[in-house]
């Protein structure tokens, strides 16, 4: 008998157990508190945690990525660029889309943590692949640095059909890399973060290992945003995906940790 079995058996026998419920009804609670456990987000008072995830990185170019005072970052992704904000205080939208935006996006906050010495750029848009990075910003001049970060919604991390096969993921995400580098660009690639549902990030875990790949192929540094934000204990909004304020200050230090500007 396994161990649940065991304790709803034990439960029907003891003093405590309800008149009229019956064994089949804790049992069907059972299945259903553990469909709460890994399909919802994991809930605190001030947001939800992330999902456990682990990706080595391959060797990645030791030495930070160097800008002269004035450089151009572009911020190139989906709504974890662009900074969604579900709920609380917000600021009007960009990039043609009106959602909510939080006041301090990890593209803004990276300009402020350089000191100002640098512009940046931020190319986010909810909803957004990596097919819809290619065709968006293809006439955009190339920065001087492109922080490329997208997975998400290329792995369907809501659960809705249609995921990208994570070998096409792949490679229209080198493909993005490569744009900007053949443009003269220097290149950084975002690993997406965790969500907060276990099942949403077994989804997730197998696009986060590719755009590792993908940066260790291409010869760019590779940062991976789920690190960043791993001390924080509710790092997610309450919807289980979208980055807090905390998170987004996490993951714009983490980069400005591997940018000197000089």
């Amino acid at each position: 008998m396994s161990p649940l079995a065991a304790y709803l058996h034990d439960l029907a026998r003891s003093r405590f157990f309800l008149p009229g419920v019956g064994v089949g009804a804790l049992i069907g609670f059972g299945l259903a508190a553990a469909w709460f456990q890994t399909t919802l987000p994991q809930w605190r008072p001030t947001g939800s945690a992330a999902a456990r995830t682990v990706v080595r990185l391959a060797t990645a170019p030791a030495a930070p990525i160097r800008l002269k005072p004035g450089a151009v970052i572009v911020c190139e992704g989906d709504s974890l660029t662009y900074g969604f904000k579900r709920w609380g205080e917000s600021i009007p939208g960009i990039n043609g889309s009106p959602s909510p935006r939080s006041p301090t996006p990890y593209p803004e906050t990276l300009r402020g943590l350089l000191g100002d010495k640098v512009t940046v750029v931020n190319h986010g848009k909810p909803g957004d692949q990596t097919l819809d990075g290619l065709t968006r910003w293809a006439r955009e001049p190339t920065g001087d640095l492109t922080i490329i970060m997208y997975g998400s919604n290329d792995a369907k991390v809501r659960g809705k059909p249609g995921a990208l096969d994570v070998k096409v993921y792949a490679s229209l995400l080198e493909a993005l890399v490569r744009r900007r580098l053949d443009d003269g660009g220097q290149v950084m690639v975002l690993l997406p973060p965790p969500a907060s549902a276990r099942d949403t990030q077994a989804r997730l875990d197998p696009f986060r290992e590719a755009a590792a790949q993908v940066a260790a192929r291409t010869g760019v540094k590779a940062v991976d945003a789920g690190e960043a934000m791993a001390a924080i204990g509710a790092p997610l909004q309450y919807d289980g995906l979208h980055l807090n304020d905390s998170a987004n200050l996490a993951i714009a230090r983490a980069v400005a940790g591997q940018i000197r500007v000089e």
